[in-house]
Formats: C-alpha cells, structure tokens, sequence
C-alpha cells in the first residue's frame, strides 16, 4: 500500500513511530423526513447513536490513532460540524482546522431534523473537503490514504424547493464522484434507512450502495467506522462486500438478543 507520501505503509502501525491517516466524512441526512414516524422518529435514534460516544469504536486503538473524522448534516442546507465551537456551522463560518476530529473527541451536539433533502450540494462539499484535506496531510508528509465518503440517508434527492431528483438529475453529480474514485481523490459508499431510494442512491454509488433498514443507527455507525479501519487501497466492491458481511452477522445477533430477551 502506497500512501501520499510515495511512503509504503506495510508494518505501520501505533507502535512503529508513524502511521496512515484515513480522513473519513459522514454525510448526516436530517431532512424533515427523519422526523417520521412521530412516535418513532428516526432523527432521534441517530441522535442516541452519536451521543452514546461510540464506545465500542473507540475501545479499537488503531482506530483511534488513525482515523480523522468530519460530521456533515444536510437538509434545505449543508452544515458541518466545527469542534472548536462544538456546533454544526455553515461551511463558510466553519473553522477550517477544526472540521476533522478523532473518534475519541466526537462529541456533536443533537441534530433536528427539517427541510429538503438538498442531497446534491452536500456531496460536492464532502468531494471538495475530502480533495483538500488529502492535500494538506500529504504536504505535511504525513501518510494519508485516501478519504473514504460515508452517505447515510432516509430518502432521495430533491432541490431547494424540495423537488425529487430522478437519476438523471443528479448524473452530473454521480459522473463527478466517479471522475473522483477513478483519480484516487476518495471513495463514496452510500448507506439507505428505511424510505430510501435505492434507484436514485445506486446511480451515485453504483457499487457501494447498501439498504440496511433493519438496523439501528448505532450499528450503522458501527459499519462505517470498522469498515473504514481495513479499507486501506481496496475497492469499492471489496469494502462493500465486508460491509454487506458484518450487517448480516449484526442483524442474525440482534434477532438472536430479541428472542432471548
């Protein structure tokens, strides 16, 4: 494995004196949508699942040393999650050094969910940030692989007047994405809850889409993070298929709690 500093990263590890960064963004849908059904609202488990500190996660040392993460949430607008205020902010009032935290200091605050599902201008940040942030940690020298785009999402895409966009709408986005994985700059995988539009998600990855409406946002969390641990230079399918592997042993575990319970 070749990392950006034309360094090979085999025998790297937290106790080798250095070791790969992995910049890892995960694109929060809390589009109006996810405070439904009222009695059950899905915003609110998300919320369960980022405050309950990932402890699972973070007991991984490896993951801990290595993995860079960035919280953006999007619905009628793109925020992103600036840990020097401990806010969601506007890209723009974001404090540009303070957009990647590690696991162990994620400590975002509750999401609410309202609006559209301005899906689109969401992944063209992530594409962008995910771009610069590659750059600044290979000119510091510092061994980066490339960042990894996590989409979870309720729905599909829709305009700023809360339009839905079909496939074709968005193909300019998708062939954007792509251009992206082809030149190394990043990988998208994209993660669909109950309502999602699998049609319209698999155009924008369309070997890394995954419907995993059976699972809890705890557990999806738990996908992206432990998948994004050993994704290294891998593709897309191969990652893909580990993720399809650990939520089929999650949901066989959680059905074998539910009947002993």
């Amino acid at each position: 494995m070749t990392t950006a500093t034309g360094r090979t990263a085999r025998g790297a590890g937290p106790g080798s004196g250095w070791d790969e960064q992995q910049p890892v963004i995960v694109l929060l849908d809390t589009s109006a949508s996810m405070n439904r059904p009222a009695d059950a609202p899905p915003i609110a488990d998300l919320n369960r699942a980022l405050a309950r500190g990932l402890d699972s996660i973070r007991s991984r040392e490896r993951l801990r040393s290595r993995v860079g993460v960035c919280l953006v949430a999007f619905d009628s607008r793109v925020r992103v999650f600036d840990a020097s205020a401990g806010a969601f902010r506007a890209p723009e009032e974001a404090d540009g050094e303070a957009l990647f935290s590690p696991l162990e200091e994620l400590r975002p605050p509750a999401l609410t969910a309202q609006g559209f599902t301005c899906m689109v201008p969401a992944l063209r940040f992530a594409l962008d940030l995910a771009r610069r942030r590659y750059r600044e940690l290979a000119a510091r020298r510092v061994p980066v692989l490339r960042p990894l785009i996590w989409l979870i999402t309720d729905g599909a895409p829709s305009d700023g007047a809360g339009a839905r966009l079909d496939a074709a709408e968005i193909a300019a986005t998708a062939e954007q994405l792509r251009q992206a994985e082809r030149a190394g700059e990043c990988l998208l995988f994209v993660i669909g809850v109950e309502g999602a539009d699998q049609e319209v998600l698999e155009a924008l990855a369309p070997r890394a889409t995954h419907l995993l409406a059976g699972l809890d946002f705890g557990r999806i969390l738990d996908v992206v993070f432990l998948s994004s641990e050993r994704a290294g230079d891998r593709t897309a399918e191969e990652v893909s298929a580990e993720v399809e592997d650990y939520a089929a042993n999650t949901d066989i575990l959680d059905g074998l709690e539910e009947e002993h319970r």
